[in-house]
C-alpha cells in the first residue's frame, strides 16, 4: 500500500488474499479497529471485516489500497 501504512477504522481496504486455497486473489473489507503493532517485528496488523462476515487481523503489508467512506 502506497502512502497510509494502516488505514484508519471505517476504511474500505482491498487487500491479497492470505489463503493460497481460495480462487479470489483480492478481497475486500472493512478496517474495524486501531492497528495493532507486532513487539517482536514492529510490523502493523489490522483488524478487518472480510466478506461473509469474518474477522481477520491482517499484516498491513498485504493491503494493497484503501479508501476512506
Amino acid at each position: 500500500m502506497t502512502g497510509q501504512q494502516h488505514p484508519a477504522p471505517g476504511s474500505i481496504i482491498v487487500f491479497l488474499n492470505p489463503d493460497a486455497h481460495e480462487s479470489s486473489v483480492f478481497i475486500e473489507g472493512v478496517v474495524v479497529g486501531e492497528p495493532l503493532t507486532d513487539p517482536e517485528t514492529s510490523r502493523p496488523w489490522v483488524p478487518v471485516l472480510r466478506p461473509g462476515r469474518m474477522l481477520s487481523i491482517l499484516d498491513a503489508a498485504n493491503i494493497v489500497e484503501a479508501r476512506v467512506p
